[in-house]
């Protein structure tokens, strides 16, 4: 059905006293990306968010490690002497209900992180799981994330949608429906210690982000991280819980 998941410049953002000064004090994070073929990208044709998204934390000077039990084996620039993290928790063709099953050992193994980056549910429209067996099937692995850690925050991605010649008005409205569950289970999720924050990926879409039907390019992943990003900055650096 419809979307599935199976170069870089070195600009620093900011080399000011005050920055410098702000690294002593600032929290260290273990951040991890979960999810399908998307987030693991480096295959022989997609490309993932994470190396963008890992020099958006390096220049910006934040302490943080990658984790997972994948191994990202692709080669990338080095940025102020700093070499990629290249571990995360992307499996390609992998659906929600998965992660779910999944999701306790992959903490035994990881320990709980601070931060989750999860993007899922393309595989389930793909192979035509109801929208509210996938929802259910997150809600739980929320739920077992935050009895991992109380204090987690969890960005959740509402999905990019795939190229354009895929997006059928029928999955067009199925892709709708999975999208506005994911802002509704965000709230219903988020609680007094740990925020369950939806990151909209698919507003302003274009397929010049596409390297096929359902994945990334350069500029696509480059995108999906700077969206990233912005929700971490504005939530991390913020201290209430929103």
């Amino acid at each position: 059905m419809l979307l599935a998941c199976n170069g870089s410049d070195n600009v620093i953002h900011s080399t000011d006293s005050t920055i410098l000064e702000e690294d002593v004090e600032n929290p260290s994070y273990t951040i991890l990306p979960l999810g399908d073929s998307r987030v693991e990208g480096a295959t022989f044709n997609s490309v993932s968010y994470r190396y963008d998204l890992w020099r958006h934390l390096v220049n910006d000077r934040w302490d943080f490690d990658f984790i997972g039990t994948q191994f990202d084996h692709s080669s990338y620039p080095v940025l102020l002497g700093k070499t990629f993290d290249p571990d995360h928790q992307g499996i390609g063709g992998f659906r929600t209900q998965d992660i779910l099953d999944r999701i306790d050992e992959f903490l035994e193994e990881l320990g709980a992180p601070d931060i989750v980056l999860l993007g899922i549910g393309g595989n389930d429209l793909v192979h035509n799981v109801p929208v509210p067996t996938a929802i259910e099937n997150i809600n739980q692995t929320i739920d077992l994330l935050q009895n991992s850690n109380s204090n987690i925050t969890i960005f959740i991605e509402r999905i990019a949608p795939g190229r354009s010649n895929i997006m059928t008005p029928e999955n067009i409205a199925v892709y709708l429906e999975f999208n506005d569950s994911i802002s509704t289970l965000a709230d219903s999720q988020t609680t007094d210690n740990s925020r369950v924050i939806a990151v909209d990926m698919s507003v302003d879409w274009t397929d010049d982000y596409m390297a096929d039907n359902l994945h990334y390019n350069e500029l696509g992943a480059k995108e999906v991280a700077d969206r990233y990003y912005e929700a971490i900055e504005t939530a991390l650096r913020s201290p209430e819980i929103k």
